[in-house]
C-alpha cells in the first residue's frame, strides 16, 4: 500500500518509483482511488523529469495488464500491426491494413483518436456512417477470420490506464513525454498477440517530435522497452513538415485512401511510397515474406489487382460501415476556398498550421469534452514545388460549422510561403530506418 501524494512528490523531486509502485498507481488510477487532478500532477512530473528505462517498463506492463489480452494464433496466420506518432495528413494506416491482411497477415489494429494538431485513425474510421470500432471477443475474432484485421478502438476493457491517461495527456500538454508515448503505444500493442510491430516515428513541424534527434531517442526506448517485453519492433523515419497526401480530416482521409487503393497509378506519390515501404516492414518481419523484393512484389500485386481495394470495402461492411450512403452525405457539403494572394512557387506548406487549421474547423479537439465533426477538414489543390498562380485555389475547406471558415482560412493562409524560384524539395517522405 502506497500514498499517493508521496509518490507524487518523489517523481516531482526527481526519483525514480519502483515498478510496485508504478503497478499500484496505474491500477488504482483504474479502479477510481486516484483522482484525475493526482493523475494530470503524475503525468506532468514524468513529462518534465522523464522515466527511467525501469520505469518505462514497469509503466508499459502495469498499462498493458490493467484490462483483457487477446490470443489470435489458434487462427495459424501471422499477426502484424503498424503504428505512427501521429502526423497530418497521415491515412497510411487506413491503406496499409487492407494491403496487408490482403498478403494473408492478420491485422487487429487497436487505434487512438486525435491528439492536438494530429488526426486520429478512429475519428476517421468512424466518419463512415454506420461503422462500428467496438466488439466483443467472439465478434472480434470473427472479423479476423473473415476478413484478416480489424480498425478498433480503446474500451473500457482494453488497456483501460492508457484510455484514461491519453484523454488527460491532450489537455495537461504532456503529449511529448517519450516515456508517456512509449508506454501508450506498446500497451495497446503487446494486448494484440503480435509477432511483428512496425513503427512510423514522424519528423517535421507537423510531428509531435520536431526534430530527427528526438525520434530517434523514442526509437531506442521503443526498441529497447519493445525488447525487454518479447515483441519484435521495426523502426521508420518518416517527413512530416507538409502534409501527407492531399485531405486532412476524418471523412477526407478515408476518401483519399479509398481513391489510392482504387488507382495505385494515380494515389499520391508520397502515400504510396510511405505505404510500401511499411508494408514491406510488416511483412518481412512476420515472416509473411522472405525478401524485400518478395514483400514488395506481394505488396504491388494485392494493390494493382484491386484485392486490397476489395479488402478495404470487405472491412468496411464487417464493420458495420455504409460507404455509399457516407460518399453521397458528404458531396452535398459546400467548401470554402483559399485562393492564392501572388504569383510563384510554393516553398513551403507547413504540416502543423495545416493541421491547426483543421482543429478550428472541428477535425480535432480543442479540450477533452470536444465531439469531432467528421465532416471538417481541408482538400489541398496544390503541394510544395507547384507554381501557382494569383487568385488560383489552393485548398478547399469544409465543415459542418460555417462560421469556423474565416478563421480556419487565416490559420491555413500562414502555412504558404511562396518563392520566385523553384524550390529544392526532399527525394523522399523516408528519413531512414532502426
Amino acid at each position: 500500500m502506497f500514498i499517493t501524494a508521496e509518490l507524487l512528490r518523489k517523481k516531482r523531486d526527481g526519483g525514480e518509483l519502483s515498478p510496485e509502485e508504478v503497478s499500484w498507481f496505474v491500477a488504482q488510477s483504474v479502479r477510481g482511488n486516484i483522482t484525475e487532478a493526482q493523475i494530470a500532477a503524475f503525468l506532468m512530473a514524468v513529462c518534465i523529469r522523464g522515466l527511467s528505462l525501469r520505469e518505462t517498463v514497469a509503466l508499459t506492463q502495469a498499462m498493458r495488464d490493467s484490462g483483457i489480452r487477446f490470443s489470435w494464433h489458434h487462427l495459424g496466420k501471422p499477426i502484424a500491426d503498424k503504428h505512427s506518432t501521429g502526423g497530418v495528413g497521415d491515412k497510411i494506416s487506413l491503406l496499409l491494413v487492407p494491403l496487408v491482411s490482403a498478403c494473408n497477415i492478420l491485422v487487429p489494429m487497436i487505434s487512438g483518436r486525435a491528439l492536438g494538431h494530429t488526426g486520429g485513425t478512429i475519428d476517421k474510421w468512424e466518419s463512415i456512417h454506420g461503422l462500428r470500432t467496438s466488439f466483443s471477443l467472439s465478434e472480434l475474432e470473427q472479423l479476423l477470420r473473415q476478413v484478416g484485421a480489424f480498425i478498433i478502438g480503446q474500451s473500457e476493457e482494453i488497456v483501460p490506464a492508457d484510455r484514461l491517461f491519453y484523454r488527460l495527456r491532450d489537455v495537461t500538454a504532456t503529449v511529448e513525454s517519450i516515456g508517456l508515448i512509449t508506454a501508450s503505444i506498446l500497451s495497446k500493442k503487446l494486448v494484440e498477440d503480435l509477432d511483428a510491430l512496425v513503427m512510423d516515428i514522424k519528423v517535421g513541424s507537423g510531428a509531435f517530435l520536431p526534430t530527427l534527434d528526438a525520434a530517434q531517442e523514442l526509437a531506442h526506448t521503443m526498441r529497447s522497452v519493445a525488447a525487454e517485453l518479447g515483441l519484435p519492433l521495426r523502426v521508420l523515419f518518416s517527413r512530416m513538415e507538409s502534409p501527407l497526401g492531399f485531405a486532412v480530416g476524418n471523412w477526407w482521409e478515408i476518401w483519399e485512401a479509398e481513391q489510392a487503393l482504387r488507382d495505385y497509378a494515380t494515389a499520391p506519390s508520397d502515400v504510396r511510397e510511405l505505404t510500401e515501404a511499411l508494408a514491406v516492414e510488416m511483412l518481412l518481419l512476420s515472416g509473411g515474406a522472405d525478401s524485400p523484393q518478395q514483400a514488395l512484389q506481394l505488396i504491388r500485386s494485392v494493390w494493382q489487382s484491386g484485392t486490397a481495394w476489395e479488402r478495404f470495402h470487405a472491412l468496411v461492411r464487417a464493420q458495420g460501415g455504409r460507404w455509399e450512403e457516407s460518399s453521397e452525405a458528404y458531396k452535398s457539403l459546400h467548401p470554402f476556398y483559399l485562393s492564392a494572394w501572388e504569383d510563384g512557387y510554393l516553398a513551403t506548406v507547413d504540416a502543423r498550421t495545416v493541421g491547426m487549421a483543421a482543429l478550428l474547423l472541428g477535425a480535432g479537439r480543442k479540450t477533452q469534452h470536444d465531439t469531432v465533426d467528421p465532416a471538417a477538414g481541408i482538400l489541398l489543390y496544390k503541394k510544395p514545388g507547384d507554381f501557382v498562380r494569383r487568385g488560383e485555389a489552393l485548398a478547399a475547406l469544409f465543415s459542418s460549422t460555417p462560421a469556423s471558415f474565416p478563421p480556419a482560412a487565416e490559420m491555413l493562409r500562414k502555412a504558404y510561403q511562396f518563392s520566385p524560384e523553384p524550390p529544392t524539395l526532399p527525394s523522399s517522405p523516408i528519413l531512414g530506418f532502426l
